[in-house]
């Protein structure tokens, strides 16, 4: 299972937060808690810290999503952490979705923290972005 379903970039090593930055650039962002060895030439707006990279010198960049099934119905997985797994509703089932607890209302979604392990039909889809840009960008 992915930790986040988001676009990630790996840098030196290390694992961010990112997204496109024009067609040669990355923005990368340093995930909260987690402690980085290469801090330089990280800009704070708020409580972010990013940078801008070339695309050329990332390790990996990609997007992960990950849907799941919880008591029958479809799940997108957001983030997971120490065995919990924060969840958007993906079914339309509103009264169910109110029944069993889930957060939210029909007109903005519902949303629930669940068990990792009570997760079912797990599948997580990568999107190899830097391998799609090198094809476009060759040498």
């Amino acid at each position: 299972m992915t930790q986040y379903s988001q676009e990630m970039a790996e840098y030196r090593g290390e694992t961010y937060f990112a997204g496109a930055e024009g067609e040669h650039a990355v923005w990368i962002r340093k995930i909260p808690g987690v402690t980085y060895s290469h801090a330089d030439g990280f800009q704070t707006y708020g409580n972010r810290e990013l940078k801008t990279v070339a695309t050329k010198d990332l390790d990996a960049w990609y997007l992960e999503t990950c849907k799941a099934t919880w008591r029958g119905q479809p799940f997108n997985v957001v983030r997971t952490q120490d065995g919990k797994a924060e969840a958007g509703y993906a079914g339309g089932e509103y009264v169910w979705a109110a029944q069993n607890g889930l957060e939210g209302d029909q007109y903005n979604g519902y949303t629930a923290t669940l068990g990792e392990d009570e997760l079912e039909d797990v599948q997580v889809d990568r999107t190899d972005f830097l391998a799609r840009w090198k094809e476009k960008n060759p040498g």
